[in-house]
């Protein structure tokens, strides 16, 4: 059965930032276009109808009919008699009442820069997975549910790990099924409904829907043009009584920064002395293009047990090597595997012997991804260059994406405009818990050249036409001074 989304849940979806005095109508339908473009709704969603979700917002019905028409006029929303209406990207309005023959499927060409991932390195994986497919029989005689993992890849990751800076054991690790899915794990193992959590502002916006998932409060701490503010994080430690704080200490997604050693570890200190722990996710980290070397790992910064650190395959290899883990002291490791159980009991041993292949060969693996995000990398910036001279970006020295300030706070109503010519962009305040950072775009540089080329010349070409005077709502994010 297609998704409904109920209206009190719709309404924390979408928050207050919509609301303009005069034009609630036209913000209401701004928010609930982000809300299927930037992917925090999925398409094909069924909305409440307009007499449910009214009262719920305080508005009145003819608002939310207005705030509908305009989604139906611009292909965001689509409606059946008998199957209430649903959102949609323009091209993909078909009534989700039962899925489409495979016949009778067609090519979507559209190009998504809302996901950042590369294509798999086909060589080294397709022999990885040959050579995982010869070594499996050595497990086929157990039940194939290990719940921190095979003992191989833990011992690979820890050597890793170990060869990175900081000395791991493969008792302090737990195989997850990606980084996300570690996220979730250490949310539901470690904080209650209610419990505060730091994030970096702007912050991964899959971050940002994992905690509001599990029914925690975001506090932001504000970046700053030279990185993470310590007087910020010890003032938000000390106001906020954290139980987590999250970050993205290498080429932190989406602004492309590196944590300096001192503010590494300054936060591990000021985390322990708050009794806060620190998760540190690193599934950035080994992406580094050029520019100055890493620090090592937040972990190695550890005073005691208050770093954990996630990692991942799925940047650095292959989006479909659904592989992750989790570096934590053995007992919390103990506690996640016997909380993993209620979720999916293990990740599969089939892909745990393909990550152990191809970590044995892992230079190699990340020399292919390095390239290709080099040559991307440099074309989207030359791209920007020639037709969005004004739109300011900081070269990335690693990870993948760029984060582009334009001059006037448009980033939703371009996100929308862009997505009815089948580009899809994520907008600034997707990375916000406050709707803020709407001069902001992130772009990914993971897509094709051509592709990069033509998408930014379609979004240059788009902004330019857009009257700043009716944007969706104010830039307060603009801390980042690129």
């Amino acid at each position: 059965m297609p998704a409904s989304v109920a209206p009190s849940a719709l309404v924390a979806l979408l928050g207050n930032a919509w609301r303009r005095p005069g034009a609630a109508a036209d913000g209401l339908a701004d928010a609930l276009r982000e809300l299927v473009v930037d992917g925090r709704v999925a398409t094909r969603t069924r909305v409440p109808s307009e007499r449910a979700l009214a009262p719920e917002l305080g508005v009145s019905r003819g608002t939310v009919s207005r705030a509908y028409d305009a989604l139906r006029a611009d292909g965001h929303l689509a409606s059946a008699r008998g199957a209430g209406s649903w959102l949609t990207l323009p091209g993909d309005a078909a009534a989700p009442a039962a899925m489409p023959a495979p016949h009778e499927l067609q090519p979507r060409r559209m190009v998504d820069l809302s996901c950042a991932a590369l294509p798999a390195p086909d060589a080294l994986l397709a022999d990885a997975a040959v050579r995982a497919a010869r070594a499996v029989h050595r497990h086929t005689g157990g039940d194939g549910y290990t719940a921190t993992g095979l003992p191989e890849l833990r011992e690979a990751v820890a050597a890793r790990l170990t060869a990175r800076g900081v000395a791991t054991r493969a008792d302090e690790l737990i195989v997850t099924s990606g980084a996300q899915h570690a996220l979730h794990l250490l949310l539901s193992v470690l904080c209650a409904p209610g419990d505060r959590v730091l994030v970096d502002a702007p912050a991964y916006p899959r971050t940002l829907s994992a905690i509001r998932r599990a029914r925690i409060r975001a506090v932001p701490v504000p970046l700053t043009d030279t990185g993470w503010d310590e007087d910020g994080w010890t003032a938000a430690l000390a106001s906020a009584g954290p139980r987590l704080a999250v970050v993205v200490p290498d080429f932190h997604n989406p602004t492309g920064l590196t944590m300096a050693a001192a503010q590494r570890s300054v936060l591990a200190e000021e985390c322990a002395c708050a009794g806060t722990i620190l998760v540190a996710d690193e599934t950035l980290t080994e992406l580094r293009l050029d520019g100055p070397a890493v620090p090592p790992p937040l972990a190695a910064h550890d005073p005691g047990a208050a770093v954990v650190t996630i990692g991942s395959m799925s940047k650095a290899a292959w989006g479909g090597l659904r592989l992750g883990w989790i570096r934590a002291a053995p007992s919390l490791v103990h506690e996640l595997a016997v909380a993993r159980a209620d979720l999916d009991m293990a990740s599969p041993v089939l892909d745990q012997l393909v990550a152990v292949e191809l970590l044995s060969e892992w230079e190699q693996v990340l020399a292919v991804s390095r390239a290709r995000l080099r040559e991307r990398r440099d074309v989207l910036l030359a791209a920007l260059a020639e037709h969005a001279p004004e739109w300011e970006v900081r070269r990335p020295h690693g990870g993948m994406s760029a984060w582009v300030r334009m001059p006037a706070p448009v980033a939703t109503r371009l996100a929308a405009e862009a997505a009815r010519e089948r580009l899809l962009v994520t907008p600034g305040p997707a990375f916000s818990v406050d709707g803020t950072f709407e001069r902001h775009l992130r772009l990914p540089y993971t897509a094709a050249p051509a592709q990069l080329e033509d998408a930014v010349r379609t979004l240059a070409s788009l902004a330019a036409r857009l009257d700043p005077t009716e944007a969706a709502r104010p830039d307060l994010g603009t801390t980042l001074a690129f």
